[in-house]
């Protein structure tokens, strides 16, 4: 984490609540890592975290383990901890995952949609359809609470462990690319209709919107990491 102590400037040293330190810690740094304090590539220095969250090497270790099972954290051999990077060709990978489960999300979801259901989904829309209009970052957006909730919804525990796992990884993709004011808008009619497919119940209608929708997400992101890679070459 050289050169990244900034990262962790002013953070409340960890607490000794009912989770371990180890818990507490692999938290703080996946907090760090999917929000984008600490960007792919950043090493991560085991007496640095230490002593930045007041605790011993022991937990710190563990909790880099940890992330490096979810895919966060890269561990090299005499080299230490890194944020892990995503080329392009993995980035695409885990999109084409993705598409493929949350498509069945959105079928079984409008399949077994109940009238509360609904109701939430159009919360959301309305939130960022107001967010979108007003020109703010929309929080639906970025925090893909609409998605969560489509899988949520798709009843399927299984399917909806994975997704995670992948959105996990995906996040580290999110935090180099971002969104454009005008993706953000067009991911907001996406999602309308997407809505709609799903409130009528229609699951082919709501797969296709699902498929499309992520598709363009795929392109959108990947053209920013490219365009971000160029600049850096």
């Amino acid at each position: 984490m050289s050169g990244d102590q900034g990262a962790f400037a002013g953070v409340v040293p960890i607490d000794r609540s009912n989770l371990t330190l180890a818990d507490q810690v692999e938290a703080r740094l996946r907090e760090q890592i999917v929000q984008g304090h600490l960007p792919p590539g950043s090493r991560l220095s085991e007496g640095e975290i230490a002593q930045s969250l007041g605790t011993s090497r022991g937990p710190v270790r563990e909790a880099l383990r940890r992330l490096s099972h979810h895919g966060l954290v890269t561990q090299e051999p005499h080299r230490g901890a890194f944020v892990r990077s995503l080329d392009l060709a993995e980035v695409r990978e885990l999109f084409e995952v993705r598409i493929a489960l949350e498509s069945e999300a959105a079928t079984l979801a409008a399949a077994r949609l109940e009238r509360s259901g609904a109701e939430q989904l159009l919360q959301l829309q309305e939130q960022a359809d107001r967010e979108v209009g007003e020109q703010q970052p929309s929080p639906v957006f970025d925090r893909h609470d609409l998605h969560v909730l489509i899988v949520q919804l798709a009843g399927n525990q299984r399917l909806a462990q994975a997704v995670s796992q992948i959105n996990v990884e995906l996040r580290l993709a999110r935090s180099r690319s971002g969104a454009t004011g005008l993706r953000a808008r067009h991911a907001t009619a996406e999602h309308r209709r997407l809505i709609e497919h799903l409130a009528a119940g229609d699951s082919a209608g709501a797969a296709l919107a699902m498929r499309e929708h992520l598709t363009a997400s795929l392109q959108n992101t990947i053209a920013l990491l490219y365009r971000g890679n160029a600049q850096e070459t």
